[in-house]
C-alpha cells in the first residue's frame, strides 16, 4: 500500500521499442485512442495513441450526440501474446480488510492480546497504573472503550481531510512521525462487562507460548450472572437456521467451586449487547431470558479445556453479542474465544486443517468473481509497517488459531490476530487459481529500518518462508506446513523485496532517505537467487534500476481522473530488455474519485488500455486497495466494500471484471488463440457522448458476424457511486447490436467503457 504519493516513480525514458499497436487511430479533432485487452492472459491486439485533450467532469445533461469523431481501424494480422498474469489482486490488511472481513472469524479480540495492548499490559505492565502487579491487571472495560474512542479522534466512518478517517489513521497517510500515536491508541475495546463484573487481565498460568494473556471474571452473586459481552466487528452477524461453530479456552482457579459457565448469542436490543452502543447495562436477567441461543458447559477444572458448541439462532441478528456468563460468586478465566459458521469448520476439519476454512464465503465469491491471476500478499505498508516492531512476521502467524499472539497493525490502526497468516494467503491463492506473489520485509519501515550489516536474520527469515510455502514435509519448515494441513508444497515463482522502500541518497534530505534501502536489496537478492535461481524477484520501485540487477520493477500510483487517463502513455517507449518488466501492483484513482465514482473507473479504465497496449513491457497490475469495512474506513476508495452482512464492488470493480490528455482511447483482443471472438474496448473519457467508427481488417477470408454483443459501464453523471442501497447503480449493462460489418459505428456514451464483442466466422469452404 502506498503513501499518499507513489514512491515507485515515473519510469526514465529509455530508446523507443517495438510497441504491440496493432489497432491504428485517425483522431479528428481532439480526439484519439490509446489501447489494452480486457481478459487475463489472452492475446491482444492495440492501438496507437494521439494528443491530450481531457476535461474535467461536470454534471448535468448529456451533450447531443456528435458526428463520427474517431476512426479506430483493428488490424487482425498484427497480434501480440499479452501477459497470462496481467490483471490480479493485490490484498493488504488495512481497513478491516482482513480481520472484520475476509476473515470469517466473528469475534473481535478473542485472545484479550488487543486489551492487553491497550493499557501496556502485554509488554509487563502498565506503569500508569499503580495497582498493576507483574502478572495482573485490574481493568475498566467501560472506561477503556470510552478512552479509545477519544483517542481516536472521533468517527472511524469520517471521510474529511481528503476522504480518509480522522484519528491515527488519517495521521499515518500523512507519514506518522515518533510520537503520532502512541501505541494502541487506535485500537477498538470490543469487550463489555455485565454489572457486578470485575475483570482483570492475567498472564498467570497462560494458555501456550504464544497466548500469555487471558481475561479473569470474578462476581459477586448478587442474583444476577457475571460475564463479559463481545460486540464482534460492529456486532456479531448471526442468520436465523444457520450454525455457528464456538470454542473457547476455560478453566477456575484452585479450589473454586465454580463448574459451570455459560455462552449465549444476545440480541441486538438486549441491555446486555454492547454492540448496539445504547444499553446502559440494566435489565440482565430480562437481555439474558431473551437469548438469540445458549451453550453451557460444566466440568470446569483448575486447568485450560477447550469447549466447543454449535449455536443457531431462530432469528436473523446482524449486531447480535456473544457473552460468557456464569452465576457467581466465583471466578472464572476465560481465553481464546471465537466463533465461525459452522461451514467453515467443517470444510476445515474435512481438509484436515489445523482451524476452519479461513475466509468469509460471499466475500470470497467477490474475489473468485474476478478471476485473479495472481494474489500479490500481506501488503504494503502493512508488510513494513509503520516502526519494525509492528511489522507482519509470518513466523508469529503459524499454527493453531489459539497460538497465534497476533500484534498491533499500527500502519492501519487496529489489532491483528494474524488468523490470515503466510499458510491462509497460500490457500487463498490456490482457492482463486492465483499465482502467489509474496512479499517480504526487507528490514525497512517507515520510520525505522535494519542496518545492512545486521540484515541476515532478516534474509533468512524470508529463505525459512520459502522453505514453508515449496520445502518438502520432511524440511524445517516444510513439516510446519505439513503439519497444519498440507503436505504437498505449493509452487512459488515470484516474491517481492520490500515495499516502496525507495530512498536513495538522491532523495536526502527528505524524510523518505533510507540509506540501508539498497545494500538490503542487493543482500536479498543475491541470497534469494542463489538458494533459488528459479525465482522471479520484483524490487519495489524503479530506481533500483540503476543500482543492481531488477527483473520486475513495481510502479505505484494514486492521483486523479485526468493523471491517470495520461498515465496510459506511462510505459512509451520503455525497453523491458534494458530496464526488466513493470509491475503496475497498486494504481487507483483517490482524488476527486470520490468513494469510488464513474470517472475514476473510467480513467482507470484507459490507464489499463494502456497497459495492455504496453504488454510487451507490462508483466502485471492491480487495484489497490482491495477492500474496505465501511465502518472503520483509512482509504478514500477502495475495490469492494462490505460490512459484516454485506458488499458491493464500486465501478472500478466493474472495469475489473468485465474489462479487465485524450477522450478516447480503445483497444481490442482477441478471446482465443484461434482469435474466432473479438472484443473491442473503448473508453470515452469525456462529457460528451462520441461517435466512434470501427474497421477490422486482416480476417484473412473470414467474415464477421451480423450480431454483437454490448457491454457499456458509465453514466452521465461522473461522480455517481454505489453504496449498500444501490450495489449495482454503476454496473455493466448488456445488450446487442445488429448491422455489424467490417465498418460500422458505435455510439459512445458519456464518462464510459464500451465492449464489443464480434464473432469471426471462418472462411467459406
Amino acid at each position: 500500500m502506498a503513501r499518499r504519493r507513489p514512491c515507485s516513480h515515473e519510469p526514465r525514458r529509455r530508446a523507443p521499442a517495438l510497441l504491440c499497436a496493432l489497432a491504428s487511430f485517425q483522431a479528428l479533432g481532439a480526439v484519439a485512442a490509446a489501447a489494452a485487452a480486457i481478459d487475463h492472459g489472452r492475446k491482444g491486439v492495440h492501438s496507437g495513441a494521439g494528443p491530450s485533450n481531457a476535461s474535467m467532469p461536470t454534471a448535468g445533461p448529456a451533450a447531443p450526440v456528435l458526428n463520427a469523431s474517431a476512426s479506430v481501424t483493428i488490424d487482425l494480422t498484427r497480434r501480440q501474446p499479452t501477459s497470462p498474469l496481467l490483471y490480479g489482486i493485490f490484498f493488504e490488511e488495512i481497513g478491516h480488510a482482513g480481520d472484520g472481513g475476509l476473515y470469517a472469524e466473528l469475534v473481535q479480540d478473542r485472545s484479550f492480546d488487543a486489551l492487553a495492548a491497550v493499557v501496556g499490559f502485554a509488554a509487563g505492565g502498565s506503569p500508569e497504573l499503580e495497582d498493576a502487579s507483574p502478572a495482573r491487571l485490574l481493568v475498566s472495560l467501560d472506561n477503556l472503550a470510552a478512552q479509545q474512542a477519544q483517542k481516536a479522534g472521533g468517527s472511524r466512518t469520517d471521510t474529511s481531510s481528503g476522504g480518509s478517517s480522522g484519528g491515527c489513521a488519517w495521521k499515518a497517510l500523512k507519514r506518522r512521525g515518533a510520537g503520532a500515536c502512541k501505541a494502541g491508541n487506535d485500537i477498538i475495546v470490543a469487550w463489555s462487562a455485565l454489572p457486578g463484573t470485575t475483570t482483570t487481565l492475567t498472564r498467570e498460568r497462560p494458555l501456550n507460548p504464544g497466548n500469555l494473556v487471558a481475561m479473569e471474571l470474578s462476581g459477586t452473586g448478587s442474583g444476577t450472572p457475571a460475564g463479559i459481552v463481545n460486540s464482534g466487528y460492529w456486532g456479531v452477524p448471526v442468520e436465523a437456521g444457520v450454525p455457528y461453530a464456538l470454542s473457547l479456552f476455560l478453566r477456575v482457579p484452585n479450589g473454586s467451586a465454580l463448574k459451570e459457565a455459560t455462552v449465549a448469542l444476545l440480541p441486538a436490543d438486549s441491555p446486555t449487547n454492547k454492540s448496539n452502543r445504547s444499553g446502559n447495562g440494566s435489565g440482565v436477567s430480562a437481555g439474558l431470558s431473551a437469548s438469540l441461543a445458549v451453550a453451557r458447559f460444566s466440568g470446569l477444572t483448575a486447568e485450560w479445556q477447550r469447549f466447543t458448541a454449535e449455536l443457531v439462532s431462530p432469528t436473523t441478528d446482524l449486531r447480535a453479542g456473544l457473552a460468557v456468563l456464569f452465576d457467581g460468586p466465583g471466578t472464572l478465566v476465560v481465553n481464546s474465544v471465537s466463533l465461525f459458521p459452522s461451514a467453515n469448520a467443517a470444510r476445515g476439519r474435512a481438509e484436515g486443517l489445523l482451524n476452519p476454512w479461513p475466509f468469509r464465503q460471499d466475500l470470497l465469491g467477490a474475489l473468485q468473481a474476478l478471476r485473479p491471476r495472481f494474489l500479490r500478499f500481506p501488503g504494503g505498508c502493512y508488510v513494513e509497517g509503520d516502526w519494525l516492531q509492528g511489522a507482519f512476521r509470518w513466523k508469529t502467524a503459524l499454527r493453531r488459531d489459539e497460538e497465534r499472539p497476533g500484534h498491533h497493525n499500527s500502519m492501519w490502526g487496529y489489532w491483528s490476530t494474524d488468523g490470515l497468516g503466510l499458510f491462509e494467503y497460500l490457500l487463498l491463492a490456490e482457492e482463486l487459481g492465483a499465482e502467489p506473489v509474496w512479499v517480504v520485509n526487507n528490514g525497512i519501515a517507515h520510520n525505522d529500518q535494519v542496518p545492512t550489516s545486521d540484515i541476515w536474520p532478516w534474509v533468512q527469515e524470508a529463505l525459512d518462508g520459502i522453505e514453508f510455502i515449496s520445502g518438502p514435509p520432511n524440511s524445517t519448515w516444510g513439516s510446519v506446513r505439513a503439519a497444519m494441513g498440507r503436505r504437498e508444497p505449493w509452487a512459488l515463482k515470484y516474491v517481492a523485496i520490500g515495499n516502496e522502500g525507495c530512498g536513495l541518497p538522491w532523495d536526502r534530505p527528505s524524510v523518505d532517505y533510507k540509506p540501508h534501502f539498497a545494500a538490503n536489496y542487493l543482500a536479498f537478492y543475491g541470497a534469494l537467487k542463489a538458494a533459488h535461481p528459479h525465482l522471479r524477484l520484483i524490487a519495489n520501485c524503479a530506481e533500483l534500476r540503476g543500482v543492481g540487477p531488477t527483473e520486475i520493477w513495481e510502479y505505484h500510483v494514486y492521483t486523479n481522473p485526468q493523471d491517470m487517463f495520461a498515465r496510459r502513455r506511462a510505459f512509451d517507449g520503455l525497453d523491458p530488455a534494458a530496464s526488466g518488466l513493470v509491475f503496475a501492483s497498486e494504481f487507483a484513482v483517490t482524488d476527486g474519485g470520490g468513494q469510488g465514482n464513474v470517472i475514476g473507473a473510467v480513467a482507470e479504465a484507459g490507464f489499463m488500455l494502456g497497459l495492455e497496449r504496453h504488454s510487451d513491457a507490462v508483466l502485471a497490475a492491480a487495484y489497490a486497495p482491495l477492500f474496505v469495512n465501511a465502518n472503520a474506513r483509512p482509504w478514500p476508495t477502495n475495490l469492494i466494500v462490505f460490512d459484516n452482512s454485506r458488499f458491493f464492488g464500486i465501478p472500478s470493480y466493474h472495469v475489473e471484471g468485465p474489462a479487465a490528455a485524450d477522450t478516447l482511447a480503445a483497444g481490442a483482443s482477441c478471446l482465443s488463440d484461434a482469435c474466432n471472438e473479438l472484443a473491442v474496448k473503448l473508453v470515452n473519457f469525456s462529457p460528451l457522448p462520441q461517435r466512434a467508427s470501427l474497421h477490422i481488417q486482416g480476417l484473412a477470408g473470414g467474415a464477421l458476424g451480423e450480431s454483437a454483443e454490448l457491454l457499456v459501464l458509465g453514466s452521465s453523471q461522473p461522480l455517481e457511486e454505489n453504496s449498500f442501497d444501490a450495489p449495482t447503480k454503476v454496473s455493466p449493462r448488456a445488450s446487442s447490436m445488429s448491422g455489424v460489418a467490417e465498418s460500422f459505428e458505435l455510439e459512445l456514451e458519456p464518462w464510459s467503457l464500451t465492449i464489443v464483442k464480434l464473432r469471426i466466422l471462418p472462411p467459406s469452404a
